[in-house]
């Protein structure tokens, strides 16, 4: 059974379903999915788990991101101007969706972590930005261009990270055609990335975890209430469960062979 995650490198042109569909065609699976949709033209990291790997996808909903973009100004404005006005746009922001996003369109906060100039030629301004999931870099750009007062949109963007995920370690359709099993992130390195808790359990215990029975928690246990907890069997990943209490409650079961 394939189950793990491949950090594909999107090229611009087609959309991020398309992307997984690719994917499974090349592992011959039936299941998949993508965290993090990015629009057709918008390129770089796309992650896409395989098969039981998909019951990890919660894990990826609060990830950061960060992008290089290209910010096309629709006039000249000088640096100084600019510097000035990409201040108040660091730290907490308040963002309302772009139109057609697919999430209500209500005023909510974001946070912009970095958002550096790494080029100008002309009134294409290359930045750099860390920002909070959920944030639209389409419309950041569109709302830096209006507090300068000359508007501006996205040229270019490509996501170069998802938090630990990066771009470095991301590859191609076509890569993925000749090295697939190379490509494959399993299970457990995926927990590892994520920085996730972890509870190893004795082979006797698995019955127990497939039937959703809480594990009691030890004295010497020193997990968060309400944190997620990767549950191994003898190093095979077989649940996430959450801390309530004393005990995990078992959230997802993970199949194997």
């Amino acid at each position: 059974m394939i189950s793990g995650l491949i950090i594909l490198d999107k090229q611009t042109g087609p959309t991020s379903f398309d992307c997984v569909e690719q994917v499974k065609k090349i592992f011959g699976v039936k299941k998949a999915g993508h965290t993090g949709t990015l629009d057709p033209k918008v390129t770089g990291v796309l992650l896409i788990l395989l098969g039981e790997a998909r019951k990890l996808a919660p894990l990826f909903d609060k990830l950061n991101k960060t992008y290089l973009g290209v910010m096309h100004l629709h006039k000249e404005v000088e640096k100084e101007k600019l510097e000035e006005v990409l201040k108040k746009f660091r730290g907490e922001i308040i963002q309302i969706p772009p139109v057609r996003s697919r999430v209500k369109r209500v005023a909510r906060k974001r946070t912009i972590y970095k958002l550096e100039i790494k080029k100008i030629e002309g009134r294409d301004i290359t930045m750099f930005i860390e920002c909070e999931h959920g944030t639209y870099i389409r419309k950041l750009f569109y709302d830096i261009g209006e507090e300068l007062g000359c508007g501006a949109h996205m040229k270019y963007l490509r996501r170069t990270a998802v938090d630990g995920f990066k771009e470095e370690e991301s590859v191609d359709l076509e890569r993925l055609k000749k090295e697939r099993e190379k490509c494959l992130i399993r299970n457990a390195e995926i927990i590892s990335k994520l920085k996730i808790s972890k509870i190893s359990l004795k082979k006797e215990e698995e019955k127990k975890v497939e039937n959703g029975v809480p594990i009691i928690l030890k004295k010497t246990d020193k997990f968060i209430q309400g944190e997620k907890i990767a549950i191994f069997v003898e190093n095979t990943l077989r649940a996430i469960g959450i801390v309530e209490k004393n005990k995990i409650k078992i959230d997802r079961v993970l199949k194997i062979d």
